[in-house]
């Protein structure tokens, strides 16, 4: 049996183990208590200080109100703005950002947006973004250049929140990011507001040497439906990538530009079926009699998805298409026959495209 004193640096241990146990455990306690009373005092706060703010945002006088506020009721304050901003726009959403400023918020989360730490620098671009203050578009913007992917993707919100054409222009390069969550970020963000910058995005699918940038911007064309890319398209629809092949035709079909009738029909014949499926699609669009004999030809191709849009494009070509879906219920290819069945039974019955 080991010496009591060989034991007795291990129980020192135990103890000092034991104590801090203790004074952690009385730690979080007395956090929660603090908490809670916090949360209390907050609750009897809030509807107070609620109907000083929508006093404020109605346009009401009540300057001395404000600034009579204690640091306390000034964060309370912060949370009902947060929880109003996302509903509200025009007057009432500028007399947010105008009581956020007042209450020196506005200057603090610029401050904040300056943080070591991301997470807060990402948290303070996500409040600046819900009070939609122009004061801090600029710092927004600067924030797209942060290292940090969630400060980058955060700024990308705000900016398309709160940012004009200059703050949304400043978002296209980012289609190009080396963060696919960035990226994808800016082109929502785009998607939504994009034809207030149609002319940048044209000009970066372009000229960007980003083949992901390229391929985002190409398929806003689409989205946005952008006919100033009708001739950027059109070469696009060329190229050796077969995915910018195969975006550029799905994005001229959306725009729905005459000149791009003459390229649909040479597609048809395109070694990727998903090309010759978007061309055939987009013929459906202009429903032209010139079609015909390209569409006629196709009613063979080998892939269903190919066969169907043709047989669609054909039906929308007027009586000379129908002709041709009618005589192929009797052609010797049975999944011709099964096409031209399968479209002329279910009529305007479109199933989407995977």
């Amino acid at each position: 049996m080991p010496p009591v004193v060989a034991l007795e640096p291990l129980m020192d241990a135990v103890l000092a183990l034991a104590g801090a146990i203790v004074l952690l455990s009385l730690a979080l306690q007395v956090e929660r208590a603090v908490s809670s009373f916090q949360e209390s005092r907050a609750g009897r706060k809030e509807p107070l200080l609620t109907g000083l703010v929508y006093r404020v945002i109605q346009g009401a006088s009540c300057i001395t109100e404000v600034e009579a506020l204690s640091r306390f009721e000034r964060r309370v304050i912060r949370g009902i703005l947060l929880r109003l901003a996302p509903d509200l726009r025009g007057e009432s959403g500028e007399g947010i950002a105008e009581l956020y400023r007042r209450l020196g918020l506005l200057q603090a989360d610029l401050k904040r947006l300056r943080s070591w730490r991301a997470l807060t620098r990402a948290s303070a671009a996500a409040d600046l973004g819900l009070v939609r203050a122009t004061e801090a578009l600029p710092a927004l913007t600067k924030a797209l250049d942060d290292p940090d992917v969630r400060v980058r993707q955060t700024a990308v919100w705000a900016l398309g929140q709160a940012g004009g054409p200059d703050a949304l222009g400043a978002l296209v390069r980012l289609l190009g990011d080396s963060s696919v969550t960035v990226a994808r970020r800016a082109q929502e963000v785009l998607a939504e507001r994009g034809q207030e910058v149609k002319d940048a995005i044209v000009t970066y699918a372009g000229k960007s040497a980003n083949r992901s940038g390229r391929l985002a911007a190409i398929e806003l064309l689409g989205w946005l439906r952008i006919s100033g890319g009708a001739e950027l398209l059109v070469g696009f629809m060329s190229d050796l990538d077969p995915e910018v092949r195969v975006k550029s035709v799905k994005a001229a079909a959306a725009v729905g530009d005459p000149r791009f009738m003459g390229v649909f029909h040479r597609l048809l014949n395109d070694p990727r079926w998903e090309v010759r499926c978007q061309a055939a699609k987009g013929l459906t669009v202009f429903g032209s009699p010139d079609s015909v004999p390209f569409l006629e030809k196709s009613l063979r191709d080998q892939h269903w998805w190919v066969r169907f849009y043709v047989a669609t494009a054909l039906s929308e070509a007027g009586p000379r298409g129908e002709e041709i879906l009618q005589q192929a219920l009797r052609d010797p290819d049975l999944p011709v026959r099964n096409m031209a069945r399968y479209l002329l039974e279910r009529g305007g019955a479109v199933p989407v495209l995977p």
